[in-house]
C-alpha cells in the first residue's frame, strides 16, 4: 500500500517535470507554432493574440508590430518577418488593405443597388462596378494566396535545411 503511494507521487512529480521540459522546448523552440490560452505563440518571438473585434495582433518582443483580419495571413507576415523578407512582408500588409478596402466598396455597391432612389440607368452603372470590384477582389485574393505560398515554401524550406545533415556512410 505504501509502495503504490510512493510510486503515484513519483509518477505525478516525473510528469510535472516532463511537462515543464516540453513546455520549455516549446517556448524557445525557432520553429514551434502553438496555442497558449486566446494566443498563439509563433517561433519563440512572435505572440498573434485574436482581439474583441476578431482582428489578429501580432506582437514581436510584446511590442505591437501589426494587426491583419485572419490568422492565416498573421502568421504568414511572422514567417517573413522571421526571414527579414520585409518586401513580402510589407506586400502583405498592403493587399491586406487592398482587400479589405473592396471589400467595403462591394457592399456599398450592394447596399447602393438596392436603395429605391436611384434610376434603373444608375443600377445598371453600379451593377458593371460592382462586376469590376468583383474581379478585383478575386485577383487580390489570388495575389494573397500567392503570398501565403511563399510564406509557406520559406517556413518549408527552412525546415529542410535544418534538418538535412550529412550522412555516413558505411563502405
Amino acid at each position: 500500500m505504501v509502495d503504490n503511494n510512493i510510486r503515484g507521487r513519483l509518477t505525478k512529480k516525473a510528469s510535472r517535470l516532463l511537462q515543464q521540459i516540453a513546455d520549455n522546448i516549446l517556448t524557445t523552440n525557432p520553429n514551434a507554432i502553438f496555442r497558449e490560452g486566446d494566443s498563439i505563440m509563433a517561433f519563440a518571438d512572435y505572440e498573434i493574440v485574436k482581439t474583441d473585434d476578431q482582428d489578429y495582433e501580432i506582437y514581436r518582443y510584446d511590442t505591437l508590430a501589426v494587426t491583419f483580419n485572419s490568422c492565416r495571413l498573421a502568421l504568414a507576415w511572422c514567417i517573413f518577418d522571421k526571414y527579414q523578407k520585409r518586401v513580402d512582408a510589407n506586400n502583405l500588409i498592403f493587399l491586406e488593405g487592398q482587400l479589405t478596402r473592396k471589400q467595403s466598396e462591394m457592399m456599398h455597391y450592394r447596399h447602393y443597388i438596392n436603395s429605391r432612389k436611384i434610376t434603373q440607368m444608375q443600377r445598371e452603372i453600379t451593377l458593371d462596378r460592382l462586376d469590376i470590384a468583383k474581379d478585383q477582389h478575386q485577383s487580390l485574393k489570388k495575389q494573397i494566396d500567392k503570398c501565403l505560398s511563399v510564406a509557406k515554401y520559406c517556413q518549408q524550406k527552412g525546415f529542410d535545411n535544418e534538418t538535412i545533415r550529412p550522412r555516413i556512410t558505411a563502405d
